[in-house]
C-alpha cells in the first residue's frame, strides 16, 4: 500500500525535531495560550469554528515521523465535528474558584508530552468561569506552529465564530498550503537572496564574539521554565514612552536597550549579543500559511561605559532594521558558518520577546485578552514584554532555564533590571552613562 504524500520539514522544524529528540519526553517545545473571552459564547458554535479552522490548517493535521529520507510530515485525517479531535469543555461556575480549577488543568496538560508520530500535535479546552467569561486554552507543539502561525489560527477561529454567529456561511479559507511554505523556503535557500543574507551574517560575526549570559554558565533547555512577572505602573510606563520620544525610538527599543545595558553591567562586558525573535517570513506565501519558520537572530550591541543611552538605543534601532532585512537566514546556519558546535557555546545571551496584544480578536463582539502560558523551551533567560496600545501599564515576564537559574536568582535579576529601568527613565539619555556597577549593585 502506497504511503500518503508527505511534506519535508522546514529548517526551523528540523532544528526543533533534533532538540526534541535529545529529550523525547520533554513537554517544553510547545506554544500555549489562554484566550480570555469577555461576553456570551455558544460552546457548540465555538467547537464548530475551531473544527473548521483545523480543517483549513495543514500544519495542525499532521503527524511527524522519521523516514529513510529524514523526518517528514504526514497528513492526519480529521473527521466530522465532535470526532476528529478532543475539545475538553467544562462549566466551572458551581466550583468555589473556577479560575484556579481551569489553570490547574492547564498546568497539568502543559506537563504532558505530545506523540509526534501519532498526532495530533495540539490540544484545546474551553472553560466557562463566569456568567459572561470564558477561557480558551490552546496548546500546540512548536513543530506545528510558530508564534506567528499560532496567531493566525486564533484569529481565524474568532472570525469563523463571528460569521457563524451571524447566521452566515464562511467564505474560503485565507490560508495557504503547508507544502507551498516548504517549497518557498527551499527556493529561498537556492537563491541569491540566501547568499546575500549569508554574507551579511558572516561579515557581522566574523570575529566570533562571545555572548555573555547573566549566569555565566549554560545548560540544555529543561522540561519546565521558571517565571517571574512584574507589572509596571502608569507613571513609569509614561516615563518610558517619553524617553522613547526623546531618543526617536519606540518603547520596545528602550526596553531592549535597557536589557543590553543591564547585561553589560552585570557581566562587566563592553559588548552583548541578545536573542531577537523574528518571523522569518518575507514572501506572500509565508505570511498566510500557519506553520513553523520563526527564527531567533543575534542582536550585537556595543555598550562601553561612555556611551549615552541615546547612542545605545540608536544601535538597537539600526540593528533590528538590519536583522529584519536578513531574517530568513537561520541561526543554526550562522552557528555552522562560525564553526560553533550544535550545542554548547551560545550564539546569543538573553532573549527579548515582544507580545503586542492589539490583535486579540473579538468573538461575535465579545472582546478577548491573550495570556501567554508557554513560548517554547528556554535555553537561558528571556524577557517577554506585553502591552496593548492605550493600556496604562506594561507587563514584563522573566522566563529562565531552572538548570541555570534559581528562583531567588531570577527574582533578583528582575528587581535589579526594574531598578535600572527606573533610573534610566529619570536620566538624561544624551549624557554619558554611569560607570559600570553604579546602576546595578552586584
Amino acid at each position: 500500500m502506497a504511503r500518503p504524500l508527505s511534506v519535508p520539514l522546514t529548517a526551523a522544524q528540523l532544528s526543533l525535531w533534533h532538540a526534541q529528540a535529545r529529550d523525547p519526553d520533554s513537554p517544553a517545545h510547545t506554544l500555549a495560550a489562554c484566550v480570555e473571552i469577555h461576553g456570551p459564547l455558544d460552546p457548540v458554535r465555538f467547537a464548530e469554528a475551531l473544527h473548521r479552522t483545523v480543517g483549513e490548517t495543514d500544519a495542525l493535521r499532521v503527524r511527524i515521523e522519521e523516514t529513510p529520507d529524514g523526518p517528514r510530515q504526514f497528513p492526519l485525517e480529521i473527521e466530522a465535528p465532535g470526532h476528529g479531535f478532543a475539545l475538553h469543555a467544562a462549566g466551572l461556575l458551581d466550583l468555589g474558584d473556577p479560575d484556579a480549577v481551569a489553570h490547574a488543568w492547564m498546568r497539568d496538560d502543559l506537563a504532558r508530552p505530545f506523540d509526534l508520530a501519532g498526532g495530533p500535535l495540539f490540544r484545546n479546552a474551553l472553560f466557562q468561569v463566569g456568567e459572561r467569561r470564558w477561557l480558551w486554552y490552546q496548546r500546540v507543539h512548536h513543530l506545528a506552529l510558530d508564534t506567528y502561525g499560532f496567531g493566525l489560527v486564533v484569529r481565524r477561529v474568532a472570525a469563523l465564530y463571528t460569521t457563524l454567529a451571524a447566521g452566515e456561511e464562511p467564505g474560503p479559507s485565507p490560508f495557504g498550503r503547508l507544502a507551498d511554505l516548504a517549497a518557498e523556503e527551499a527556493a529561498y535557500r537556492a537563491s541569491a537572496a540566501y547568499d546575500t543574507d549569508r554574507a551579511h551574517w558572516r561579515h557581522a560575526f566574523a570575529d566570533r564574539p562571545q555572548a555573555p549570559t547573566l549566569a555565566g554558565r549554560t545548560a540544555p533547555a529543561a522540561r519546565t521554565a521558571l517565571r517571574t512577572t512584574a507589572w509596571l505602573g502608569t507613571e513609569l510606563t509614561e516615563r518610558i514612552d517619553a524617553l522613547a520620544g526623546a531618543v526617536r525610538a519606540t518603547w520596545p527599543d528602550v526596553l531592549i536597550a535597557t536589557q543590553a545595558r543591564y547585561v553589560a553591567e552585570v557581566t562587566r562586558s563592553p559588548e552583548v549579543v541578545l536573542g531577537l525573535p523574528m518571523r522569518g517570513r518575507m514572501g506572500a506565501t509565508a505570511l498566510r500559511v500557519p506553520g513553523t519558520v520563526g527564527n531567533v537572530l543575534p542582536l550585537r550591541l556595543s555598550v562601553p561605559p561612555e556611551a549615552t543611552f541615546a547612542d545605545l538605543t540608536r544601535q538597537v534601532v539600526l540593528g533590528i532594521r538590519a536583522a529584519r532585512r536578513h531574517q530568513r537566514y537561520r541561526h543554526e546556519d550562522i552557528r555552522r558558518d562560525l564553526g560553533l558546535p550544535a550545542t554548547g557555546r551560545p550564539l546569543t545571551g538573553p532573549g527579548i520577546h515582544l507580545m503586542l496584544c492589539d490583535d486579540a480578536p473579538a468573538f461575535a463582539g465579545a472582546p478577548s485578552d491573550i495570556h501567554q502560558l508557554s513560548a517554547g523551551a528556554v535555553d537561558d533567560l528571556t524577557l517577554t514584554l506585553h502591552r496593548r496600545t492605550g493600556d496604562a501599564g506594561l507587563r514584563i515576564d522573566h522566563d529562565a532555564n531552572p538548570t541555570v537559574y534559581g528562583e531567588q536568582e531570577l527574582a533578583a535579576h528582575q528587581d535589579r533590571f526594574l531598578d535600572l529601568l527606573g533610573r534610566i527613565a529619570d536620566a538624561d539619555p544624551h549624557t554619558a552613562a554611569a560607570a559600570p556597577g553604579r546602576l546595578v549593585e552586584h
